[in-house]
């Protein structure tokens, strides 16, 4: 038994759940060891009590452990267990991680560096356009974009991200093997070539209601941020906005008409203390403090066309220090005020940033 079999053995315990498989991983970082310890040690395990440990001692569903591995036979899925490498850092961090992570495609260290952009299935042209636009100006930061390959937003998201170039991760709320949105087959299909298609649920889940709740949680917590788009009162966004929260994680909203249902959920999140974007600085502004890649700073190369050599020699006289006027006259041997009738000049064309006390710098 290697540890992909332990931890889809352990899946198949009714009533353990993630926390308590990690508590486990934590007792034995030999997983496989959890089945060959007695009752007694494995009740020493916070969280396992009698019925539990009985249960790991004598319920595992093997013949679904033996489906599931089967599956993987000639196709091209796999399964990434959080005691791998390539498990997703940030995921990792949230209260309740997924044991294993069914997948289609490989994930990236960019994606660390990523931002969940979810809302309505049916978006009107607002909702397209604010998606279609931020998530690339998003993709230009090299930021990867993570959705719930729904209809609308979602779809919207993971379109954009590849059109543009980007990497692109979809959560779902079914088997991998299944497709759904059947209508977006072709999608599936680029984007494992440009990101990865996962879940949680094991090969064969069906696209069921239920399933998409819990789903959420991992949207979010592959990301540094989650945005919600047009989201109504009820609507699904918002949970994923909540899981964030509860994974201090970002949270970011869309503003919109206080008439218009599909804006009464991000409104609220508003209100609530989302933070409203505007614009894509106002997302960048929050998570590079927390970005693996973070943005590099770099300066402004301005080129301007001076009307003589005088102008160009002022100019190339200042810097990003301050200097008084009359310093700056002394330094090029010239009268104070025909130095300064220049640099008015040069300020009138965007060169040059005079300060309080007839200070001046390069602008830019």
């Amino acid at each position: 038994m290697d540890r992909l079999h332990a931890l889809l053995s352990l899946l198949t315990i009714n009533g353990l759940g993630p926390h308590r498989i990690l508590n486990l991983c934590r007792q034995y970082p030999d997983i496989q060891e959890v089945f060959n310890t007695n009752l007694k040690r494995l009740m020493a395990v916070p969280g396992i009590d009698m019925v539990l440990a009985e249960r790991i001692k004598n319920n595992v569903d093997q013949q679904f452990v033996d489906q599931q591995l089967n599956m993987l036979k000639n196709s091209p899925f796999k399964i990434t267990t959080i005691l791998d490498d390539d498990y997703p850092v940030r995921l990792k961090d949230i209260y309740d991680p997924p044991m294993v992570l069914f997948r289609h495609g490989e994930f990236s260290p960019q994606d660390e560096d990523a931002i969940a952009i979810v809302g309505t299935r049916n978006p009107d042209h607002y909702g397209k356009e604010v998606a279609t636009l931020l998530v690339s100006q998003l993709v230009e930061q090299n930021i990867t974009i993570v959705s719930g390959f729904a209809r609308g937003i979602d779809t919207i998201a993971h379109k954009t991200a590849l059109e543009k170039g980007g990497r692109t991760i979809a959560v779902l709320g079914n088997g991998i093997d299944r497709i759904y949105p059947p209508e977006n087959r072709l999608l599936r299909e680029k984007l494992v070539g440009q990101g990865v298609y996962c879940s949680e649920f094991p090969f064969g889940t069906k696209p069921d209601a239920v399933n998409f709740p819990r789903r959420n949680r991992i949207i979010s917590g592959l990301s540094l941020g989650t945005v919600v788009i047009s989201a109504g009162e009820k609507s699904g966004a918002l949970l994923t906005a909540y899981y964030a929260l509860d994974q201090n994680r970002e949270v970011f909203a869309i503003p919109g008409r206080i008439t218009d249902e599909k804006s009464v959920g991000t409104n609220r999140l508003i209100q609530k203390g989302a933070k409203l974007v505007t614009a894509i600085d106002d997302i960048l502004d929050e998570i590079d403090v927390n970005r693996r890649f973070p943005r590099q700073p770099h300066q402004l190369e301005i080129v301007f066309e001076f009307e003589d050599e005088e102008e160009k020699a002022i100019y190339n006289a200042l810097s990003n220090d301050p200097i008084y006027i009359d310093d700056l006259a002394h330094l090029l041997g010239k009268n104070t005020y025909s130095v300064l009738a220049t640099l008015l000049s040069l300020e009138l064309k965007g060169a040059v940033r005079q300060l309080a006390g007839k200070m001046f710098i390069k602008a830019g």
